[in-house]
């Protein structure tokens, strides 16, 4: 199995990378989180998981070592595949997921697109022993867990607006990075978002 490809990303794709390594190109599927962080002609190392089946063979990779632990952990929940995966890993970062489990709360977690609340209360059944503990979590800068959570959840509330308008999940959430939410009603954040998307 790959481990690990060290490249040059040559293009970000809405739910992939294509990254050069010795004149090859690898393309892997990754999250919006390692998406958001990487940059065309910037050189990356991607951790990296192959899925092989019967009728596929496909690399799934990450930047960061704990999202693509979070990622093996996930896929070994019975019906949880690859996509799904990596859908959990778009909405929220690794440590809110690891707050939503051990908080058991099946229904930010059943917000993801595609997890509905029955596998939602499934992942959480079979990986609250093997997500760590509360104490051990990094909670960036010492911030609440209901605000942590909270944060998430008003924005993956208006990604799933935006998707049951039309809009993919890449393109919404990056939508809203570009936009100033302070202050601004839901409401106000979709019509802006909208206008945006619309262009």
């Amino acid at each position: 199995m790959i481990s690990f490809i060290k490249g040059e990303v040559i293009k970000k794709g809405l739910d992939y990378i294509i990254l050069e390594n010795n004149n090859i190109g690898y393309i892997i599927n990754t999250s919006l989180n390692t998406l958001n962080m990487l940059n065309e002609k910037e050189k990356a190392l991607i951790y990296t998981y192959m899925h092989i089946r019967e009728d596929i063979l496909a690399l799934y990779g990450f930047l960061k070592p704990e999202e693509i632990e979070m990622f093996k952990k996930l896929i070994t929940v019975n019906g949880i595949g690859p996509k799904a995966g990596l859908s959990v890993l778009s909405t929220y970062d690794v440590n809110t997921i690891k707050l939503i489990i051990l908080n058991e709360d099946a229904v930010k977690l059943s917000k993801v697109p595609g997890i509905g609340k029955k596998t939602a209360s499934k992942i959480i059944l079979e990986l609250k022993d093997k997500v760590g503990s509360l104490d051990t979590i990094d909670t960036e800068g010492n911030m609440e867990y209901d605000t942590i959570l909270s944060n998430n959840d008003e924005l993956s509330d208006i990604i799933n607006v935006l998707m049951t308008l039309g809009f993919n999940q890449f393109e919404s959430k990056k939508t809203l990075e570009s936009i100033d939410t302070k202050d601004k009603s839901e409401q106000d954040i979709i019509k802006e978002a909208l206008k945006i998307l619309k262009r």
